[in-house]
């Protein structure tokens, strides 16, 4: 950008010369034309001083010659102050110019500059990216390989827990067997003891089943022996009673566990076991089954007979 700012001055002191030199031409152009002459009517004769008059002419062409000169000098700076003023000009310029330039060199080397230090940045996020990338590619082989071994680890490993899977399963095969076959020789022994055992339970409950019934007739014959029947009884008269018997055989209480409905009947009932006292066969009952079978009983009392 030009700066109009410095031909301001050099502008303004060649337009003043101008005007002094025009100033001084033009007085000299004003003090030297011719005057008008008019034609006198009447000539007037006068006596010239030719000395006189030439000095006058001298002097007036020597201030002419000065003036011309003087206009010539201010002409002349004025010429050189355009010229300063050209050269001033050029010279900012060329200052311009060359700062420009310099603008312009610094721009490219800054340019330069950015364009190399972005070729670096380039280049290191290059290496970065090869370097990463070579890493990325290391770690994929080292995690393949430890994958690859892992892999094998763990066929091996379960290669050798199916091995020790299938002998501990042959072994528990085996123990099976063997503890299938004891169980069955078990079951067998205990079948046979069962049945033996069954057999002697039900010997035993036959056995025992005849002894009660003995038993049962025994008491039931000496308490028929010891009732005395009102003679208020009547047919479908029916009193319970509960014996509770001492393992020796002796009662140890007798009460009505379902009333005839008729007290004098009831009461007999009660009596006649009270009378009997004892059933001295009792004690000869094992000690199990009495207290299984004989332990408490109930015995109906009826005008037809006695009934359990």
């Amino acid at each position: 950008m030009v700066d109009f700012r410095s031909y301001i001055l050099p502008t303004f002191l060649a337009l003043l010369i101008h005007g002094l030199v025009l100033a001084l031409l033009s007085t000299h152009w004003i003090d030297h034309s011719e005057p008008k002459r008019s034609m006198p009517r009447h000539i007037q004769a006068q006596m010239i001083d030719l000395n006189a008059l030439a000095e006058r002419q001298a002097e007036q062409e020597r201030i002419t010659q000065e003036k011309a000169k003087q206009a010539e000098a201010a002409k002349a700076k004025a010429q050189r102050e355009r010229e300063q003023a050209a050269a001033e000009k050029r010279r900012q310029e060329l200052e311009r110019k060359k700062a420009k330039a310099e603008a312009e060199r610094k721009a490219k080397q800054e340019a330069e500059r950015k364009r190399q230090q972005e070729i670096a940045r380039k280049r290191e996020a290059e290496q970065k990216k090869k370097a990463e990338l070579a890493a990325r590619k290391k770690a994929e082989a080292e995690a393949r390989k430890r994958k690859a071994e892992e892999q094998a680890r763990r066929e091996a490993e379960k290669a050798k827990q199916e091995a020790a899977e299938r002998a501990r399963k042959e072994a528990e095969r085996r123990e099976q067997q063997a503890k299938a076959e004891q169980e069955l020789q078990q079951a067998l022994e205990r079948e046979r003891q069962a049945r033996a055992k069954a057999e002697a339970a039900a010997a035993a409950r036959q056995q025992s089943q005849a002894v009660i019934g003995d038993i049962r007739s025994y008491i039931q014959a000496v308490l028929q022996d010891s009732w005395r029947i009102p003679s208020t009884a009547r047919n479908g008269m029916e009193a319970i009673v509960t014996i509770h018997l001492l393992p020796s055989g002796e009662v140890d209480q007798a009460y009505i566990a379902k009333s005839s409905g008729n007290a004098a009947f009831d009461n007999t009932a009660v009596q006649a076991v009270y009378r009997v006292q004892s059933f001295p066969r009792v004690a000869d009952v094992d000690p199990i089954l009495f207290e299984r079978q004989l332990r408490k009983l109930q015995v109906k009392f009826k005008p037809e007979g006695l009934r359990w």
